[in-house]
């Protein structure tokens, strides 16, 4: 117990020094060290205790509300020097975003403080990223930025005020970031865009370049660009000549973009920044920055802005890239100093970056989705897509069209017997009011809004004549696609969805459905026409759209206010289980069997996605196996050990889904067996559902190290029936459900020897491309009905599980106990996993297709037994005997005398197929 206090009044005392050091008020000091006590209680904290103090710190000063001067209202947050804290509390960045956002897990914190982390993460790997391009374009301009003797002669006496700023190209360096990143505070949208950062970057080393053209300080170009761009004299009268160096950074998908941003944008901050003093140079073509009476002030009046910046924002310093650089090349200064051997000094494109946040700002490839891998195509060389290569791909699909219908697709509206150009141009006007009023609630451009519509608007068109065309070559009469407006709807959102990403929107999926008030339900039938299209969408376009498709079926779809209750409510039917929508193939009964060949979906129909729900058989809008009517078997085939197979008449339980006590007695009607028992929308949606819930159920199941074929289908068998109880899957997620079946079912069959196996089912869940925390974190537990029904009460998956879970499922699960009277249960049948169908022709690259190779079954071979001590010797000799010929030799087959032809060996074939397949895995793995 001494011990124990002694270690607090240690933490105290640091505690207390570090925000001596930070010069915190008393209320943060309190606040965050009452806040750290109370985690401290409740939660191990591994690591470094300094490191969690500021975490605590952080979230305290971020928190604090100051009184205006004149008392009319509050100023939230205290400006704090992120950098300094971290530098203070012994954290890396890398180490600062992990460890906060467990923080805020851990204390609770309301999601508007982790929509601020999140921002943050991102505006840092923005400004990352940034600084590497900008690293690379000026040493492609400019002398490389390595300190001479005069930089380092001036830092020494960089407190010496009468000690003038030499213009040397480290110092123009460090000028040109520090110019960019203060500019970069007065526009927003530079922080949270990619492309616009880039885009600013490049009208500073624009500007910078005309500068030192027009100070005629040629010794600090790059010679290569001397001669490529200054072909000739330019002085001060022909300043118009210099050339645009954004026209040499851009490529044509983006250039216009960038002009514009020079001219617009850019062009404005500059004068901006002449009339208040911070920049001296002339205001009307910008010149003089770099003149030897202006360049020290403006080097001081630069970093003096945004350090004023930093101290009433309390974001984190970027001049820590410009201080990284200038370390590693006194590290590699310090090596070719005392180095044996004569090093060269080095090259200006060498590792002069500091290392990649990567890990603190998650991965810049997604994580492929366990849906939809078929269409994603062949892996890209370069997987660390940015949004300026994005957005040149997403506009390469729209070369030479406009925001308007092409010739062929205004051909295509006006061969219907009514023409539904006025109903999108309609459409198109509804949808683009709001959508630029939601933008400017993020950003402040109506101009950037309406950029990306248009840009969305010559994407949907493309889709539309693309779709338009694959349903008439399926159905003759599309009539019914035609005219609704909710297909129109919902392509234009699918489209704005792909800008948005490629631009690196602040807001994500599902913000563009809540500006548009679209339902998701809705929105996900359009995700795989649009992805069938072939229309050479790169991976990380099409695993973002998967994704979109995941998050729908598993959760969205599921809300209070989901039009799926409805739709279940106008069937007059119960939720279906998986076998009453599966389609030939897709039932496995049995671990070794799998007597159907499962095919995987045909053409996908627009015709079908947007019927309503009690229209005719509908085909599978989602990756699944099957196309023809479902046939579900009568009997189940159970083979014997001694050879034998016993014939098991399976009994139809569907009369009465949720009665669990009724005993089955009732026969399958042999007529009715051919035909699927639910068609439709709804059967579509949830054939995508249980096929979603399978693959990641077969995920957890194998990593927990499983192996019982009847214990996964009695974890199936619960899994579905706890769907068909409305009041567990609403507003609820499908991976809450499937880990509780998981659970209960391991209990009721006494799989006892996985200790803490709940909180090993989470683990393996979190080793799931889709996981996230605040699945199993931030679970519904029960909604106030009485006063407010907004109000809701959440907690834990394990507090969900014994709250709410084990009430609704308990009686059934007891049923699956080995020892219960009632455990005469029929279990329901898996759906198939992805290995045992086969997949069709796949375009991977223009003209290139791919098939799967068809898999040579090898004739059976018959079978010896040997018992030692038992068997007599001549059981042993004819095994040798086969083994020694590679078989048995047994009667020859006589052949027609007449008949010149044999039938060929196709050994020779196999043999050299097979060593082709060997030869394409070794690369693979190479």
């Amino acid at each position: 117990m001494v011990l124990s206090e002694s270690r607090d009044d240690e933490l105290y005392k640091i505690h207390v020094d570090l925000c001596a050091k930070l010069n915190l008020d008393s209320n943060i000091v309190s606040t965050s060290w009452e806040t750290f006590e109370s985690i401290k209680k409740k939660c191990i904290l591994e690591g470094d205790k300094l490191q969690w103090l500021g975490c605590s710190i952080y979230v305290a000063s971020r928190e604090v509300e100051t009184p205006t001067v004149d008392t009319s209202g509050v100023v939230k947050g205290m400006g704090i020097n992120l950098t300094t804290l971290l530098r203070y509390s012994n954290l890396s960045f890398s180490q600062f975003f992990t460890n906060i956002t467990r923080w805020a897990e851990m204390a609770q914190l309301p999601d508007d403080f982790r929509n601020k982390v999140s921002n943050l993460r991102s505006k840092f790997s923005i400004a990352y990223n940034t600084f590497k391009k900008f690293h690379k374009l000026f040493t492609e301009i400019f002398v490389s930025p390595v300190p001479n003797s005069i930089d380092m002669e001036a830092s020494k006496h960089r407190n010496r005020k009468n000690r003038s700023i030499p213009c040397t190209s480290f110092k123009i360096f460090e000028f040109i970031w520090n110019l960019y990143i203060t500019l970069k505070a007065e526009e927003p949208s530079c922080s949270t865009e990619l492309i616009k950062s880039h885009h600013l970057l490049y009208c500073c080393i624009d500007l910078a370049f005309k500068n030192i053209v027009a100070s005629e300080r040629r010794d600090l170009l790059n010679t290569a660009v001397t001669e490529e761009l200054l072909t000739h004299s330019i002085d001060n009268r022909a300043l118009s000549e210099v050339p645009c160096l954004i026209k040499h950074f851009c490529n044509d998908s983006v250039m216009k973009d960038a002009l514009h941003m020079k001219v617009y944008t850019f062009k404005q901050l500059v004068n901006k920044s002449i009339d208040n003093g911070m920049l001296l140079a002339d205001d009307g073509d910008f010149t003089g920055i770099f003149d030897q009476e202006n360049f020290d002030q403006n080097f001081r009046n630069v970093t003096k802005t945004y350090e004023t910046y930093l101290l009433s924002q309390g974001d984190f310093d970027e001049r820590i890239f410009l201080a990284e650089h200038k370390r590693l090349i006194s590290e590699k200064e310090l090596i070719s100093t005392f180095s044996m051997k004569n090093l060269p000094r080095c090259d200006s494109g060498e590792a002069s970056i500091p290392e990649s946040p990567r890990n603190s700002s998650g991965p810049v490839t997604p994580g492929t989705p366990l849906t939809g891998r078929k269409y994603l195509g062949p892996r890209e060389s370069n997987t660390d897509i940015s949004s300026t290569d994005k957005v040149p791909k997403l506009q390469a699909l729209i070369t030479d069209r406009s925001p308007a219908p092409s010739e062929n697709l205004t051909r295509l509206f006006e061969s219907f017997e009514k023409n539904p150009a006025e109903k999108i141009e309609s459409v198109i006007s509804r949808i683009r009011d709001k959508f630029v009023e939601g933008y400017l609630t993020v950003h402040v451009s109506k101009e950037d809004a309406q950029s990306k519509f248009d840009f969305a608007v010559t994407l949907f068109y493309k889709y539309i004549e693309l779709i338009i065309n694959r349903e008439r070559n399926i159905s003759a009469d599309i009539a019914m696609v035609i005219e609704k407006d909710i297909f129109y709807e919902c392509t234009l959102a699918g489209c704005l969805e792909m800008v948005l990403y490629c631009h690196n929107f602040a807001k994500p999926f599902p913000w563009i459905l809540k500006v548009l008030k679209i339902e998701a339900i809705q929105f996900v039938k359009i995700i795989e026409l649009i992805v069938r299209c072939k229309d050479n969408l790169f991976r990380d376009l099409i695993k973002h759209l998967n994704r979109i498709e995941e998050t729908v079926i598993e959760s969205l779809a599921w809300a209070s206010d989901s039009p799926i209750w409805q739709a279940i409510e106008k069937s007059g039917q119960p939720i279906p289980k998986f076998e009453d929508i599966a389609l030939p193939g897709q039932l496995l009964y049995n671990d070794i069997s799998n007597d159907q060949e499962p095919l995987s979906p045909g053409v996908v129909s627009a015709t079908d996605c947007f019927q309503s729900p009690m229209n005719q058989i509908a085909k599978n809008l989602f990756p699944s196996g099957g196309q023809s009517i479902l046939q579900k078997p009568t009997h189940f085939f159970l083979p014997g050990r001694d050879g034998n197979v016993k014939v098991i008449q399976l009994v139809d339980t569907e009369k009465k889904p949720i009665d669990q006590n009724s005993s089955p007695e009732a026969r399958p009607d042999p007529q009715a067996a051919s035909l699927p028992r639910r068609t439709g929308s709804i059967a579509i949606i949830f054939r995508k559902f249980y096929n979603l819930a399978s693959m990641r159920m077969e995920l957890l199941y194998s990593k927990l190290r499983f192996t019982d074929f009847d214990l996964k289908r009695k974890m199936w068998t619960i899994f579905e029936d706890s769907i068909r109880h409305t009041d567990l899957i609403k507003d609820r997620h499908l991976d809450q459900l499937l880990m509780c079946a998981i659970y209960v079912i391991s209990k009721a069959c006494n799989v006892n020897r996985i200790p803490n196996l709940f909180s090993l089912i989470m683990k393996h869940y979190r080793d799931q491309p889709q996981a996230s925390s605040a699945v199993y974190r931030d679970v519904l537990i029960e909604k106030e009905t009485n006063n407010d029904p907004h109000i809701e009460k959440r907690g834990d998956l394990i507090n969900f599980y014994n709250t709410v879970y084990v009430n609704v499922m308990q009686e059934y699960a007891i049923r699956f106990q080995p020892n219960n009277a009632n455990n005469n249960i029929i279990l329901s049948p898996l759906p198939a996993s992805r290995k045992h169908l086969n997949s069709p022709n796949m375009q991977v690259l223009g003209n290139v297709f791919v098939r799967p190779l068809d898999i040579v079954t090898p004739p059976a071979s018959t079978s010896f037994s040997y018992n030692f001590s038992r068997s007599p010797s001549k059981d042993l000799q004819i095994i040798n005997r086969a083994i020694n010929n590679n078989g048995v030799q047994g009667k020859r087959l006589l052949t027609d005398d007449d008949n010149e032809t044999t039938p060929s060996n196709k050994r020779i074939s196999n043999r050299k197929i097979q060593s082709l397949v060997e030869d394409r895995l070794r690369q693979n793995t190479e």
